[in-house]
């Protein structure tokens, strides 16, 4: 099955993308694969719709894992297995020891500094940027599903946003 998620960043992108789910955890969670423009890393996603964030499993072509890349975000369900997602631009990193890295302050300052993110955007961003790191700071903040999934095989086809 496929689900079309129409992304949208103030910085870089509003785009819709057609991809294949995954694991279907619900129409609240799921996850779909591709690989990253600069075609050297492929990232397993899943969307947690109503909690705000996504956690993609990063991994080298050859299927070594790399790291967690979780973005906060907006989603909302516009249709059947259709999905509209706000980048709230905060990224958070984390390391398979466990260590984490915030990144892009600086595109979410300049986002707030240009008037793109309303206010209930910004505090919806840090707040659950706060969760994250507290769970991360408890180890229960990447799912056990997702620290022994695996990197789909790759095809042409499936790995190419649209």
């Amino acid at each position: 099955m496929d689900v079309s998620i129409k992304k949208i960043k103030f910085t870089t992108i509003n785009k819709t993308y057609t991809e294949l789910v995954r694991d279907w955890r619900g129409r609240h969670c799921f996850a779909t694969q591709y690989s990253n423009p600069d075609g050297k890393r492929i990232f397993l996603t899943w969307y947690f719709v109503k909690k705000g964030y996504t956690i993609s499993k990063v991994f080298l072509k050859s299927g070594e894992f790399l790291y967690y890349y979780c973005d906060v975000m907006e989603m909302r369900q516009v249709g059947r297995l259709r999905y509209v997602m706000v980048d709230l631009l905060l990224d958070l990193i984390v390391y398979p020891d466990g260590r984490y890295h915030l990144i892009d302050v600086d595109e979410f300052s300049a986002a707030i500094d240009k008037g793109q993110l309303k206010k209930r955007q910004q505090v919806h961003t840090l707040q659950t940027l706060d969760k994250m790191i507290r769970m991360q700071t408890n180890r229960t903040f990447i799912p056990r599903y997702i620290h022994e999934a695996t990197m789909f095989p790759l095809s042409d086809s499936s790995q190419q946003k649209s």
